[in-house]
């Protein structure tokens, strides 16, 4: 319901609908280390993503390629070459597409990004509490 409104807002729901047909799905990682460690595959991945090239026609019959980048938790993760996905195009602007799966992955993954975030920053307030809180206790009370 709220993806609806979301797409009535921007506009989304006025573009023209299409089928996209996957042309690559390759996989990468997104690991810590330096350059010449995740050369040599020995970075730790930090999490996995696919990168996806599609291809659709507007409505004259003029193809179009877009790529994006799926994370490993989203079902477009699992998309390979030949899949199809439906898509939205923008009929003034025809290269520029809508994805609603994508548009969830990513908001998904900003949400869970954001929940860590905090938690780090609360176990860090926690952290420096508990190791200074003797000093701000004899501030206070002497």
């Amino acid at each position: 319901m709220m993806i609806e409104f979301w797409e009535g807002f921007r506009g989304y729901n006025k573009w023209a609908e299409t089928v996209a047909t996957v042309q690559t799905s390759t996989l990468d990682s997104v690991s810590f280390g330096s350059a010449s460690q995740k050369k040599a595959g020995k970075g730790q991945p930090l999490v996995w993503q696919s990168e996806c090239k599609i291809l659709w026609e507007d409505q004259q019959g003029n193809q179009y390629t877009a790529t994006f980048e799926a994370f490993e938790e989203s079902p477009l993760y699992q998309l390979c070459a030949g899949d199809t996905v439906t898509i939205r195009f923008n009929p003034q602007k025809p290269a520029e597409f809508y994805l609603r799966g994508l548009f969830k992955s990513n908001l998904k993954y900003s949400w869970k990004m954001g929940v860590y975030t905090i938690m780090l920053i609360l176990v860090f307030l926690a952290v420096f509490g508990l190791w200074f809180s003797p000093v701000i206790l004899k501030a206070v009370f002497h």
